[in-house]
């Protein structure tokens, strides 16, 4: 992950909450503010979203984070109007929006091509919605204003859209959004065109003013640093369903499947046999591994004997020569250097076990060296502690 993800699964707050953690489903009490209720859409024969039920609550940043076709556009074209559900129920602050056509919805959208007018100026492109609705023009003038305060346009107001670098049209796009005060707002890849170091900058960007306003912001991405920089929690999307709902740092250190771990940030996984239980935890014997694996994190109900799969992050492994002295009893692997990829701040290192299986390592580069302890088709022994280890649920 690059810094931007890193500080996003520490958790987010909010100022509405003086600094505390923001995380009003931990609440029982806690009413959600958009609830989608057995949602399903198919397209003739084909399930786009499969009897999907989420409860979103007001001022959340929540992501819709999943592959190319696993209905994650097609949920927030539902939620936005623009598809209708064939079952299920959409409810916003309580009322069943699902048949309320997009014109007459509470809820804005921000599209992924901008959809700017071009021979229109800056404050035009973001007044444009609010004459429609017959506002003032007293009013307008002032809620334009505040738009381009907002999103840092006020000296760009006069200029047309191809006067504006690609980061500005984003922010017009944005503001024109902003700009009606909607109950729900929802961003279909908004980022997509950025080039990488625009793209992480607006991320905390689209973060502050959604905390400034304190509205409901719903993002589809497929960009899973995007979708933990951004939110506060996610939803991993597959096929028309929902395969894990958490916040960034509960999906990535605990994954629920297979998929997830892997979809979610590189992963080493490896199958193994629930030996049983140790009082230092369970213990696995895995065919890559020259000595039992401990994990100190079992799922409830696990029994012995069963086949399972370890999950174990890159970052979380620690690399070291062979003859490195005092090697662990537990948790270690052995293997060659096959590949390096120095990436300024660390280092990815592909190890090829005796099995043939490749694993993946990461060291910080905490020292400014230009030459490498460890090197091309070195013999080395990967270690990490129990606590490191996921057992996958499937």
């Amino acid at each position: 992950m690059n810094e931007a993800a890193k500080a996003a699964v520490a958790g987010k707050t909010n100022p509405f909450t003086n600094g505390c953690a923001f995380a009003p489903w931990r609440d029982p009490s806690a009413k959600p503010y958009l609830r989608l209720i057995e949602i399903e859409k198919k397209f003739g024969d084909v399930t786009a979203v499969d009897r999907i039920s989420l409860d979103i609550y007001a001022r959340e940043f929540f992501a819709l984070l999943g592959p190319s076709g696993c209905g994650k556009t097609t949920l927030l074209r539902m939620l936005a109007g623009f598809e209708a559900p064939t079952s299920g129920r959409i409810e916003l602050d309580g009322v069943d929006i699902a048949k309320i056509p997009p014109y007459e919805r509470p809820v804005n959208m921000m599209f992924q091509s901008y959809a700017l007018f071009p021979h229109m100026s800056v404050e035009r492109n973001i007044a444009f919605g609010l004459q429609q609705e017959g506002m003032p023009k007293a009013q307008i003038a002032e809620r334009v204003e505040e738009m381009l305060g907002l999103t840092k346009l006020t000296k760009l107001a006069k200029r047309r859209p191809d006067q504006l670098s690609g980061g500005q049209r984003q922010r017009v796009a944005l503001a024109r959004a902003l700009a009606k005060r909607p109950k729900l707002l929802l961003l279909d890849e908004p980022l997509g065109a950025l080039d990488k170091k625009l793209r992480e900058e607006t991320q905390f960007e689209l973060v502050n003013i959604q905390e400034k306003l304190g509205l409901t912001f719903v993002i589809v991405t497929h960009d899973q640093e995007e979708a933990m920089t951004v939110s506060t929690r996610l939803a991993v999307m597959d096929e028309g369903t929902i395969a894990q709902v958490g916040t960034p740092q509960e999906v990535y250190e605990a994954p629920r499947s297979r998929y997830v771990a892997e979809f979610i940030g590189d992963v080493n996984i490896f199958d193994g046999t629930l030996e049983g239980l140790t009082p230092e935890g369970a213990r696995i014997l895995c065919p890559d591994a020259p000595v039992p694996i401990i994990a100190t994190r079992l799922p409830a109900g696990a029994p012995p004997s069963d086949a399972i799969g370890v999950a174990i992050r890159p970052e979380k492994l620690v690399i070291e020569r062979l003859d490195a002295p005092n090697p662990p009893a537990t948790n270690r692997l052995e293997g060659n250097v096959e590949d390096i990829a120095y990436l300024g701040d660390m280092s990815i290192y592909r190890v090829r076990l005796a099995s043939g299986q490749i694993v993946k390592a990461a060291r910080t580069n905490r020292a400014r060296t230009t030459t490498e302890v460890i090197t091309w088709e070195d013999q080395v022994r990967l270690s990490w502690d129990p606590s490191a280890v996921v057992i996958l649920g499937e």
